[in-house]
């Protein structure tokens, strides 16, 4: 067998299938015209209200699950993620590993930016480069490990790397490609991008809304399915639900589970769900007293009833969580619910020498469902072994900024494994340089362990996540990890072919009116 068809194995059926996958809601089947597709049936405006406020249009310089699903549709990535976690072919047509530390994508051709400016190999390069280089871009620390990437004539590019790499292909699923032509002049080329994507950038309102129009030059046959896009970043629940029940909303997000019956008996609406990708995490900050003493993680730790919380508050949309990874992700391992036993918490208090001095509990107010009620509920829990626990509702932008600055003892967050794959959310949180402005977490015997991971070998990189979470999980705990999300989605009767992603994201290329 020769070197590249030896590669192709190890990338394409290998890699792929270490994915696996969490099936999604069955969905409406598509229209006879919108199969057909094409500008002749394309017609009509979805409107999508999301749970965040996107502040940037630059697709390497966020977080925001609902700028990356609005930005999805002005950009296409190099490689795109079903609802199972298969990779599969988007301005890459193919893609191979060469080695452990080489990579080589084969490009799509015939493909233009919304300008018609050729999409070729040094758009890849390009938008590589920046990211990797550029230390100021979020995303930026994800690619610090690229080495060498060079055109390999106009429509292949390779890419070398300092250290195995084997977790690419899933980041590129998050990083949407720019036009070489934006060198240099990327202040003014973020003001309005193009891209490559199903629609063009009509307009918009920083952290309102976005205005979309069809790519009519689309290079995938029949999408998009409607002329127009809109979304609306509306972080309250109770107005996007509002907004979907009198119709002025098609699809909306993160639906808590209090008001999922009432959608679900509101004439013209769907409820769609799906078990998420996302872990909900509350962090300590680690560089901070008390939180630094393991004692005292370990027993709010066990002070708090899980179950209780996805009984009575969640009404059963959420799965506790066994491990850091979700199910369906490589590395995920059963390492056993943590139990609820305030006699030990009590016993660990004692021996870590609190004596009742009030920790901050941060939330990003709003952002995830029922969030508020389940803090109190905590906030109680732990107020019943001694634990006093002070409840800072905060606007998401300030509650992000004291995270960075460290102001707070526990952080009420989620993570959703947007590339499906952990290595975006260890490189992020548990390791030195990503986590100096999150938790401030250090562990050089952790830190080993996530980059190992990174090899193309699935078999190792399922072996080093399951090492590296035991020592989280049992040893540490610098995390509580209380359950998996389910996510829920409100969407208008009359759209037709609308996928409940697990990952969060808002996806509308294919959907229509109907």
């Amino acid at each position: 067998m020769n070197k590249r068809k030896r590669a192709r194995r190890v990338s394409r059926r290998q890699f792929l299938a270490a994915g696996g996958g969490l099936l999604g809601t069955a969905l409406s089947l598509p229209s006879l015209a919108a199969v057909a597709g094409g500008a002749a049936s394309r017609s009509g405006r979805i409107v999508a209200a999301v749970s965040e406020r996107a502040l940037t249009l630059d697709p390497a310089d966020h977080y925001s699950i609902s700028t990356t699903s609005m930005l999805r549709h002005i950009f296409d990535p190099l490689i795109d993620v079903t609802n199972d976690s298969r990779f599969v072919p988007a301005l890459a047509e193919a893609w191979e590993a060469e080695n452990d530390t080489t990579w080589r994508f084969t490009l799509r051709k015939g493909v233009t930016f919304h300008d018609g400016s050729p999409f070729n190999a040094d758009s890849v390069v390009y938008t590589l480069r920046r990211v990797r280089d550029d230390s100021r871009l979020i995303k930026s620390f994800v690619y610090q490990d690229l080495d060498a990437i060079e055109p390999d004539g106009e429509h292949a590019v390779t890419v070398t790397s300092k250290r195995p790499f084997g977790s690419l292909p899933s980041h590129l699923t998050m990083l949407g490609i720019l036009p070489a032509g934006a060198a240099g002049k990327e202040e003014g080329f973020f003001q309005k991008p193009i891209g490559t994507g199903p629609f063009r950038l009509a307009g918009w309102t920083r952290g309102e809304k976005a205005d979309l129009t069809a790519n009519p030059e689309y290079w995938k046959p029949g999408v998009p399915k409607v002329e127009k896009v809109t979304f609306r970043f509306v972080p309250e629940i109770s107005t996007r639900a509002a907004g979907l029940r009198a119709g002025e909303f098609h699809v909306i997000d993160r639906v808590p589970p209090d008001m999922v019956q009432t959608l679900r008996a509101t004439p013209g609406v769907r409820v769609m769900s799906v078990l998420g990708l996302e872990v909900q995490q509350w962090l300590f900050q680690l560089a901070r007293d008390p939180d630094k003493n393991l004692r005292l993680r370990q027993a709010i730790s066990l002070g708090i009833d899980r179950d209780a919380i996805i009984k009575d508050l969640l009404l059963g949309l959420a799965r506790p969580a066994v491990c850091p990874i979700p199910p369906g992700l490589i590395g995920h391992t059963d390492l056993g619910v943590k139990p609820h036993d305030p006699d030990r918490a009590k016993a660990l208090l004692k021996d870590a020498g609190y004596r009742g001095e009030p920790l901050d509990f941060v939330l990003m107010k709003d952002l995830y469902p029922k969030q508020l009620e389940v803090a109190q509920a905590v906030q109680a829990m732990l107020g019943e072994i001694g634990v006093v626990i002070n409840l800072k509702n905060m606007e998401i932008a300030t509650a992000r900024e004291m995270r960075s600055a460290g102001k707070y003892d526990m952080f009420y967050s989620g993570w959703a494994h947007l590339p499906h794959d952990p290595d975006w959310y260890f490189g992020q949180w548990f390791t030195k340089s990503g986590a100096a402005r999150l938790s401030r977490y250090d562990n050089p015997t952790v830190e080993r362990l996530i980059r190992e991971a990174r090899v193309p070998d699935p078999k190792v990189r399922q072996q080093k996540y399951e090492d590296l979470q035991r020592i989280l999980w049992n040893a540490e705990e610098p995390t509580i990890w209380p359950y998996y999300t389910v996510a829920v989605y409100g969407v208008r009767s009359n759209i037709r072919n609308y996928q409940a992603r697990s990952d969060y994201y808002v996806l509308l290329s294919d959907a229509s009116i109907g």
